[in-house]
């Protein structure tokens, strides 16, 4: 998850929207105690999600707030960057929060595996299920694309532009 909340604040920054990550890793006593607040309390951090239940339980799910929103009370849920940083963020494979019936706009998550075997894993071992991500299929198609036109097309061309000097 490191790297793409890495990419995300990247593009995010690119797009002229700075962010911020807020929240990442959450345990499961941190869950219960969001969640004991309910879901109507005041404040950005709300949770629908009882603990375990949560994508964040098991390091695969951010929070990021655009930097301009940190100040403004429950960060702006209204404001026209969340959806912004929403695309940035399906864009790089995550499921956005803002798409859900109860939008949780900074809410970011790699559903990688069901939340079911992550908590069976989590159930029987009292830890963190390990999980790997492949790259997708068009991600292979991209790498192996650029590879060719690295060969085919690039590479000779610096070899002849080397030659000319």
């Amino acid at each position: 998850m490191r790297s793409l909340a890495t990419a995300f604040l990247e593009r995010s920054a690119a797009a002229g929207i700075p962010c911020e990550i807020v929240q990442g890793d959450r345990s499961m006593a941190a869950q219960a105690a969001i969640y004991a607040q309910g879901r109507t309390t005041p404040g950005p951090i709300v949770s629908y999600a009882p603990p375990g239940d949560s994508y964040h339980n098991y390091q695969l799910a951010f929070d990021a707030v655009p930097t301009a929103y940190l100040s403004l009370p429950n960060w702006n849920p209204t404001g026209p960057l969340w959806a912004r940083i929403g695309e940035i963020g399906t864009a790089l494979g995550l499921e956005w929060g803002g798409h859900w019936s109860n939008p949780d706009e900074p809410h970011f998550q790699l559903t990688a595996a069901p939340l079911s075997e992550l908590k069976a894993y989590w159930n029987k071992f009292k830890a963190v299920m390990p999980i790997t991500v492949a790259p997708s299929d068009a991600g292979i198609i991209l790498a192996v694309g650029l590879a060719g036109l690295w060969f085919a097309v690039l590479r000779p061309r610096m070899k002849q532009a080397r030659m000319l000097r």
